[in-house]
């Protein structure tokens, strides 16, 4: 049936259900930039809270008790997200980081946990470690001083 439309109107974009075509093609497109959206907007909340745990637990003199174990937690549970979201991007080194601060936030709550402020000072380094790394490779800051990542 098509073939009787020839290559020339369909060059000219005289083809049967064309605009059908185009219509679908540009909401798959759109559907997958607000979904793109979606995640960097969830991503920027897991940052923001640990940075807000990160805080609470710098504010502290000893890295020991229920509000540290409370805020290991809310930092372990933020580098579980990201682990899946560096993987959808196939960001292999941001995947490792988050793992490796994952570990650590885990450490930092049983070491806090048990009352060990030394490894609980320990572990907190190491998730304040993973920190610079992935943003020096994976966020962009935009002129208004805003952060994007890339």
């Amino acid at each position: 049936m098509y073939a009787a439309w020839g290559f020339a109107n369909l060059y000219r974009g005289n083809y049967p259900n064309m605009n059908r075509l185009r219509l679908t093609l540009f909401a798959v497109a759109a559907s997958g930039l607000v979904a793109t959206a979606q995640e960097d907007a969830k991503f920027e909340e897991w940052m923001k809270s640990v940075d807000t745990s990160a805080k609470v637990l710098r504010k502290l003199e000893k890295k020991t008790g229920a509000e540290t174990v409370e805020s290991a937690e809310k930092i372990g549970v933020a580098y579980e997200n990201m682990i899946g979201y560096w993987r959808q991007k196939n960001a292999a080194d941001a995947v490792k980081l988050s793992e490796e601060g994952k570990a650590a936030a885990v450490e930092l709550a049983s070491a806090a946990n048990a009352g060990d402020a030394e490894k609980a000072d320990a572990a907190f380094k190491k998730v304040g470690g993973t920190c610079r790394p992935c943003h020096e490779a994976h966020r962009e800051k935009l002129p208004d001083g805003k952060y994007k990542i890339k």
